[in-house]
């Protein structure tokens, strides 16, 4: 087992750096780079792709000390030209595959910084642009991830828009729901729970202010993100402190869902049951680790103390000592309730809800969209389906099982934050929202490892694609002599596509007449962009309805399945757990597809993580 994980970790690896590369480029100040901005002057540096760049700009202040798990503050406008030269560090977090010390941190809470990347202009003709502004919201389950995994020279410098990546509070940090933060909150901003998704707001209020200053438009800003940061633009579009701060939003991979505030904070064992990772029974974990011998003294002594006592112990802890209470994975995300119905930053109610009537949310052009093989990423670590070969190659044991249980969720997941929330939306503000499944085909097969089968067009590969940067230079395994050309056609079209809705609100065919025209999601015929490469079907819009209900008939129907347990396993994995915000479940249907003789939920290692809900 111990040299699957470390297999698992070597080609988790690979991904991340092919995400989450380190991008440190060497900077000079470059005095065609100053800008007079009303936050302040500050002077950037000539980036690659014909760019001028400005890293590591503070939108707002540290949130630290008595600012931890508060709203936050504005920053005073500073009074010399500051040079932002380089990325900040990230926000505090594990590290990443931190093999020898799962415990191990980085980062820091002095984390409220964001980067730009405009085409070159002067300064004098910054003042007279008005181009798309594209603001990135990174994904890592909202508890891991940074602004630096994601250069945006190459998208800014082809397609000439402004982007902007933002950093962002992050788990225990970014989202803590108390009751002792309401006691002692100053303003309703700091009894929200979710500081994280205000600071994405600060984040977007600081573009709207500053952004005319590099040559953007601040009432033309299309926030998008992926995976969380697909979530997270989901939930900005349910915010009412967001509104006017953005007019398109593109989610990648995202998901709909907000965390009930009771299961957010109350002990696992009130009548309103809390998480198992609530905060009550986070700070239990901290007094256990401060001597409570039992968990029942810690919540003996959590109930005792007042509020003020309580966030002075929690804020003199340093963020080491906050997570090393937190179990993370080799990824360096952790379980830890996010987007929560705090009533202020979001409505408390279901997220899927709010959109049913425009004057209650954000109504805005949407893009939505996932991956073919979404979970691929997720199960490939998965024993049950994969074993070792050489005692560190992933090796699929049935491959035919494989792509039926990773194709299965991977839909489920597209269903849900694709379909079935672009149905809603497409009722509530017309033909605006548009829909894409990308299909990248062109991964290489090796002697001992066919990439195409284990990852597939895999949970955030098509990150690569929409930045334009080939981050995968370097990694042969990725990038070959044979895919290069249709992967750098497929990206360069997912840029025009990705622009295109930044400047119109629409896609269209990409900029490029040779390319389809993308039309908008209904209920009948094609509204679903297949995004591949020349040599695997290439762009084409098709009639197919990622639909829950659709995902159920084909499992109904799916002959393949080799045994009625199997079929009923996939359904109670699929839908007994719930996901997002509806629940799909229904006992009549499971009990019809000849399920009785197999309770939910009691199959044999059928626990499938899901982090579509992170």
């Amino acid at each position: 087992m111990k040299k699957f994980v470390v297999a698992i970790a070597i080609l988790s690896m690979v991904i991340l750096l092919a995400v989450f590369r380190p991008w440190v480029p060497k900077a000079r100040a470059d005095n065609r780079a100053l800008r007079h901005a009303p936050a302040g002057d500050v002077i950037g540096f000539a980036d690659q792709h014909a760019t001028f760049a400005w890293l590591g700009v503070p939108f707002a202040q540290a949130p630290v000390g008595d600012l931890r798990w508060r709203a936050p503050r504005p920053l005073s406008r500073w009074r010399n030209v500051r040079p932002v030269l380089a990325m900040s560090p990230p926000c505090a977090q594990f590290k990443i595959l931190a093999l020898l010390d799962k415990h191990a941190t980085t980062g820091s809470e002095d984390c409220l910084y964001l980067n730009i990347w405009t085409p070159h202009m002067t300064a004098d003709e910054a003042t007279g642009k008005r181009l798309p502004v594209m603001v990135w919201i990174h994904g890592g389950g909202d508890t891991m991830g940074l602004a630096e995994a994601t250069p945006g020279s190459h998208l800014a410098g082809a397609e000439q828009v402004v982007v902007v990546s933002l950093q962002y509070r992050l788990g225990i940090f970014g989202w803590f729901s108390h009751p002792a933060l309401r006691s002692a909150a100053a303003t309703p901003a700091d009894a929200s729970s979710n500081f994280g998704l205000l600071d994405m707001i600060a984040g977007l209020r600081w573009v709207h202010d500053n952004i005319a200053a590099f040559g953007g438009d601040p009432a033309n800003v299309t926030i998008f993100g992926e995976s969380s940061g697909g979530h997270d633009v989901v939930a900005l579009l349910a915010s009412a402190p967001a509104k006017g701060l953005f007019q398109r939003a593109i989610s990648e991979s995202g998901s709909v869902h907000a965390t009930p505030r009771s299961q957010a904070e109350n002990y696992s064992d009130d009548a309103q049951a809390g998480l198992p990772f609530s905060t009550r029974e986070f700070v239990n974990q901290l007094l256990m680790a401060d001597g409570a011998p039992t968990r029942a003294v810690a919540k003996a002594r959590q109930q005792a103390v007042d509020d003020r006592a309580l966030l002075a112990y929690l804020r003199g802890k340093s963020p080491k000592q906050l997570l090393k209470v937190v179990t993370g994975d080799s990824f360096g995300m952790y379980d830890w309730p996010v987007i929560i119905r705090d009533g202020y930053s979001v409505p408390d109610r279901p997220m899927m809800r709010d959109f049913d009537d425009p004057a209650q949310y954000n109504a805005v052009p949407v893009m939505l969209g996932g991956n073919r093989d979404e979970y691929k990423l997720f199960m490939m670590a998965d024993p049950n389906l994969t074993t070792t070969r050489l005692g560190f190659v992933p090796r699929i044991r049935d491959l035919a099982a494989y792509n039926r249980i990773t194709g299965y969720y991977s839909a489920r997941w597209r269903a849900e934050a694709g379909g079935e929330l672009a149905a809603v939306l497409q009722k509530s503000q017309g033909d605006t929202v548009y829909t894409y499944r990308f299909d990248w085909d062109d991964e290489p097969a090796y002697s001992l490892v066919n990439l195409h089968d284990l990852w597939g067009a895999a949970h955030s590969i098509e990150i690569n694609f929409v930045f334009g940067d080939d981050v995968t230079t370097g990694l042969p395994l990725v990038r070959s002599k044979s895919n290069g050309a249709g992967r750098d056609a497929l990206s360069r079209a997912m840029m025009g596509y990705w622009a295109s809705f930044a400047r119109g609100g629409a896609p269209g065919n990409g900029g490029d007449p040779a390319n389809p025209v993308w039309q908008p999601w209904r209920e009948i015929g094609p509204s679903l962009m297949i995004l591949n490469s020349p040599d695997h079907g290439g762009l084409r819009m098709v009639d197919e309805q990622e639909r829950i209900a659709d995902i159920k008939a084909r499992l109904r129907a799916d002959s393949a399945i080799p045994t009625p347990q199997v079929r009923c396993q996939l359904y109670s994995g699929l839908f007994h757990a719930g996901f997002g915000d509806r629940n799909y479940w229904d006992e009549a249907e499971y009990k019809s597809l000849g399920c009785t003789d197999y309770p939910p939920g009691s199959f044999p290692g059928d626990k499938v993580a899901d982090p579509s809900t992170d």
